[in-house]
Parts: structure tokens; sequence; C-alpha cells
């Protein structure tokens, strides 16, 4: 029998109608069970798990058929032990049900953790590189020098530190950044509605220093901390009046959300 007699008879076709009706059914199980194992068109929005404790974590993530994981632990001042201070997915995230989230949680003691060197670099590059490591940003002293907006010295509790000195983790570093304009004046930037970021941006670019920061009732979780706004400042902005460079601005801070919700229920 020739190749084209036998591709059209009764026997190939038969036999290919067989084959492609195989595939197809092997595609649709294959399909259907995929969509099962994969909660296909389930969807659950990711919990905001900030501030919680593991147990109570847990009880939510049981609730919501999710597996939770710590991944690290961090010591935060101020910041009760098993607290959460981070997790990913974040909050508000579209997510299926199954899905492992990662945690990271407050410690009871600190790790101890080598200072970086941070001199000779500009005042936003040591900021990045402290943060970076777990160190907290502390206060800044400028001093004449002609090696403007670089870091002269850093400082632990009043005393010059030297990088690879092991401090505990979240440890306070002052640093003494370079300026030739000190000695001289500047005005006081208008900081209202602006959060603690943004705010030291400008305290900076001024030349002067953060002075205490005060969170009202409505801060009361790290993430809270970082939406809060400026509500209160001392001195005040004033662009008529002057003060010295290095002088400290002291700052107050509240969660706007927080308040509306508030005052709504109220």
């Amino acid at each position: 029998m020739s190749v084209r007699k036998f591709l059209i008879s009764r026997l190939f076709l038969k036999n290919l109608l067989l084959a492609v009706s195989i595939v197809l059914i092997l595609s649709w199980i294959t399909m259907f069970f995929l969509s099962i194992y994969t909660n296909r068109g389930k969807v659950i929005l990711m919990p905001d798990f900030a501030g919680l404790t593991i147990s109570q974590v847990e009880r939510i993530a049981d609730n919501k058929d999710l597996h939770v994981v710590v991944r690290d632990s961090v010591y935060r001042p101020n910041i009760v032990s098993g607290t959460i201070l981070s997790q990913n997915p974040l909050a508000g995230h579209k997510i299926k049900p199954g899905r492992t989230i990662y945690l990271s949680v407050s410690s009871s003691f600190p790790e101890k953790t080598e200072v970086p060197k941070l001199t000779d670099v500009s005042l936003r590059q040591a900021r990045v590189l402290l943060e970076s490591k777990g160190f907290a940003f502390g206060a800044v002293e400028y001093r004449p020098s002609e090696f403007e907006g670089l870091v002269l010295d850093q400082k632990h509790n009043g005393q010059s530190i030297r990088p690879g000195t092991k401090l505990d983790n979240g440890s306070t570093i002052d640093l003494v950044v370079g300026g030739r304009g000190i000695g001289t004046e500047t005005t006081v930037p208008n900081l209202t509605g602006l959060t603690l970021i943004q705010a030291k941006e400008q305290i900076f670019g001024k030349l002067l220093t953060m002075g205490s920061v005060i969170f009202d009732a409505s801060v009361q979780t790290s993430q809270d901390s970082l939406k809060a706004v400026i509500w209160k400042q001392l001195p005040v902005a004033d662009s008529t009046k002057y003060v010295s460079t290095g002088s400290s601005i002291d700052l107050w801070l509240k969660n706007e959300r927080k308040d509306t919700i508030n005052s709504i229920q109220q």
C-alpha cells in the first residue's frame, strides 16, 4: 500500500482521531487538576500583621489558610519583643490561599553589629549606610571645614567611634559634618504635613539638626511612624526670622488617617 493510500485509509483516520481525543482528554484533566491545585479564581487580601504577636498572626493565618514563616528577628528599642515589624507580601496585596508569608519580628536582645566607616562620604550616603546596617540615625553636628557636606566624624554617646567597633543593633550614631557656612544663620523651613523622612531632607539641607521627635497616641506601630506627618514644630517656620546653623528643630507627628477615622466615629 502506498503512503498516500495509507494516509487516507479508514484505519489511519480512526487511529488519528483516537490519538487526538486522548490528547484533548488528558489536557482537560491536567488543566482541571492544575486549577484545583493553584486555587484558580480564589484570591484574598493580604492582612496587615504589623504590630501583632506571633500567636495572633498564627490564628489569623489559620483562618485564611495561609502559612507564616519567621524569616529574621531584629532588635528595635521601645518595641515589644515578638511583635511583627514587617511582612512579605505587604498588606493589601491580592494573594492565593495556601501562600507562605515571611515575617520579621522584634527580638528581646539586640545583636552586635560592626559600625561601618562613615567618614569622607556625604551625609545622605552615611545615613543610607547606617540604616542598612540596622543602626539609628542620630543627631548631626556641623563643624567648619573646607570639605562641605562630608562626614568628618562618627560618634556614639558623645564619643568618637572607630569603624569596625561592635555595637548593639539599633544603637544611635551621631555624625559630624563639614560646612563652610557654619557660624552663619539660616531660616526655619515649614515642615507641617511632611513625613519624618521628608522633614530630615529639608532640615539637613538648611544645615539644621533634628531635635526631639514626639509621636502622639495615633502612632502605634512602626508602619504608623512611617506614615505619620508633622503637625507641630519648634521653632515655628518663619521666612523672616533667622537662627544659627546647627540649631535643632523639635517635631510632633500624628497619623492623620487614624485621626480622621476617630473623628468620624465620634
